[in-house]
């Protein structure tokens, strides 16, 4: 059984920043509300704490609903993950992280064997370290986002002592 919102609950969920839109019945979250909550889940925070601090305490919407987004926002990600090779954002850090490290492995074998280098040795050795470069680029981005979710959270916290 599906609880159903009043008209003022819907009005408070609206004004919600997570909120996407609201009907009697149902809630829908905004895309970076979902990937904030999985980012904190996958780090081990608690789902229901990050629900209540973005004013969506699971007694109010139901505890039920939480675990239900959690699980669908799981699946989602897999998903994903099978369609682009990769698992989760944390598999993907792994994984860039590896990358590197082959790269590293592969740049200082190359290294040892550079004593002659033709045109065609040159070109692939460039494109080598671009590639290096490039993964090196996307581990930085996925760090980024990671900071700016810590610091729009920080942000929160911070707005709750102010007001």
């Amino acid at each position: 059984m599906i609880d159903k919102f009043t008209a003022k609950e819907r009005a408070y969920l609206a004004s919600l920043p997570a909120v996407k839109s609201v009907s009697p019945s149902h809630i829908r979250y905004t895309d970076r509300f979902k990937v904030e909550v999985m980012c904190r889940y996958n780090a081990g925070e608690s789902p229901s704490a990050i629900f209540r601090e973005a004013g969506l305490d699971p007694k109010f919407i139901g505890y039920k609903r939480v675990e239900r987004c959690i699980a669908r926002w799981k699946q989602q990600e897999e998903r994903d993950g099978r369609r682009k090779g990769k698992g989760s954002a944390n598999h993907y850090l792994q994984d860039v992280e590896d990358d590197l490290s082959i790269a590293e492995l592969q740049g200082a074998a190359h290294e040892e064997e550079t004593d002659g280098l033709t045109s065609a040795d040159e070109s692939q050795d460039m494109a080598a370290k671009l590639a290096q470069a490039q993964l090196t680029i996307n581990k930085c981005d996925l760090l980024i986002a990671k900071q700016a979710l810590r610091i729009d959270e920080l942000e929160r916290v911070l707005r709750k002592f102010i007001q």
